[in-house]
């Protein structure tokens, strides 16, 4: 017995590691049976809850010492889509398309590990997005200090409402034609702006009044000029940057925020070569609302730029409006209005609508009206949306226009 009871009292230690309640169990068994004493059972959880609240990482073990703790999170959308578009020249049909299919919308999957002292970094994956497997989302180091937040590295820059509110708590299934306008990869058409980019993003905010009436938060990017990947390796024309600013306040007492979000941008914005020319340039202002009264919230934006392309200037302009009216505590009924005036730069369905096929043809102008209801079985968490949406597109003379029809549901996943 005396040469048995050492290795028994090991393995109780070994087991009270993350004291779960069945470690528990053991060592009131060990209590019982005389192997060990009351005392040293709670000696041994006392330990084990101390480890667990300094690292906070229970059964979670990091690479590195230093991490404090290391958060695992997850995004998963499966959607159904099923749409039909018609094109019109002078009232006759001349083209007709139609989708209908399942696909993987989003899946996310991220870890952020805290490493102590406001030091902390983030990687977000998309396994549905790219043609190999997948790409990032996000990547970024970011210190929390007392003159702000600095978030170093890849991810959105602050520019439109729609695109800033992450498509895990969006009030609709898919943006607006208007938001992927800018924030989509630019194609000679769409423009590239905003979403995410590689440089140095900073925050901050400020509390005024004496119960905190007042939210004020400001912040500025310097980054890289391209949009979207490329993020890792030189290319002609990365020493272009874009510069992208915001401040905006929530006025607590009627429950409203007013913001505008500002940018400029050098030739990647401008054009499908960014190289081409030296004057190309991209500039604009975003100013938005958020009001929110009993079981009504309004959102709105208007998105206004002037884009440069050697000698020919556009000014694409566009806004969203969406109402949402919660009818029970999971159950809310949303409405959107989007339009765009392209000015000349053209916009084609397939830019518009995600996934939605398309003839291959340019129009000026566009808008869409989104009706739609989202069922919550555990908040944003675990919830299902249903959208039906109608766009309309016409050329600068109005001779030829095109009609889609989509239909969308969507379930989600967060963890």
């Amino acid at each position: 017995m005396s040469n048995l009871k050492p290795l028994v009292l090991a393995a109780a230690a070994a087991l009270t590691v993350t004291a779960h309640a069945g470690d528990k169990e053991v060592l009131d068994l060990l209590v019982k049976k005389g192997v060990i004493t009351a005392e040293e059972r709670a000696k041994a959880i006392q330990e084990s809850k101390t480890k667990d609240n300094a690292s906070n990482l229970n059964e979670v073990f990091a690479a590195q010492d230093a991490v404090k703790r290391l958060a695992i999170s997850g995004r998963v959308q499966v959607q159904y889509e099923g749409a039909s578009v018609e094109q019109n020249a002078s009232g006759t049909i001349t083209n007709s398309v139609s989708t209908s299919d399942f696909i993987l919308r989003r899946m996310y999957l991220g870890a952020k590990a805290d490493v102590g002292d406001g030091f902390s970094g983030e990687l977000v994956w998309n396994f549905a997005d790219g043609s190999s497997g997948g790409e990032f989302d996000k990547a970024v180091f970011t210190a929390e200090t007392k003159f702000g937040k600095w978030d170093i590295g890849y991810q959105k820059v602050q520019w439109g409402q729609e695109e800033n509110t992450s498509s895990g708590r969006l009030p609709v299934v898919e943006r607006s034609l208007a938001t992927r306008y800018w924030a989509e990869s630019n194609n000679g058409r769409r423009l590239g702006f905003g979403a995410r980019h590689t440089g140095i993003h900073y925050s901050n905010r400020a509390i005024f009044g004496g119960h905190g009436e007042a939210d004020v938060r400001y912040g500025l990017s310097v980054v890289r000029a391209d949009h979207n990947g490329n993020f890792s390796s030189n290319i002609a024309g990365a020493n272009d940057l874009g510069l992208y600013g915001f401040a905006s306040v929530e006025w607590k007492p009627l429950a409203l925020t007013l913001g505008v979000n500002v940018a400029e941008n050098t030739h990647s914005g401008a054009t499908t070569d960014a190289t081409t020319l030296d004057d190309d340039s991209i500039k604009g202002y975003n100013p938005y609302l958020r009001w929110v009264s009993g079981d009504f919230t309004i959102l709105a934006e208007y998105i206004d730029t002037d884009v440069q392309t050697g000698a020919t200037k556009r000014n694409p302009t566009a806004y969203n409006v969406t109402g949402i009216y919660k009818v029970v505590d999971n159950i809310d009924l949303v409405a959107r209005y989007s339009a765009i005036d392209t000015d000349g730069r053209n916009i084609r369905v397939s830019d518009g609508l995600r996934n939605i096929n398309g003839p291959s043809t340019n129009f000026n102008e566009a808008d869409s009206i989104y009706l739609g209801v989202n069922y919550y079985f555990n908040g944003d968490n675990a919830k299902v949306q249903a959208g039906y949406e109608m766009a309309g597109m016409e050329t600068a003379n109005g001779a030829t226009k095109v009609d889609a029809d989509v239909f969308r549901v969507q379930v989600q996943i967060l963890f």
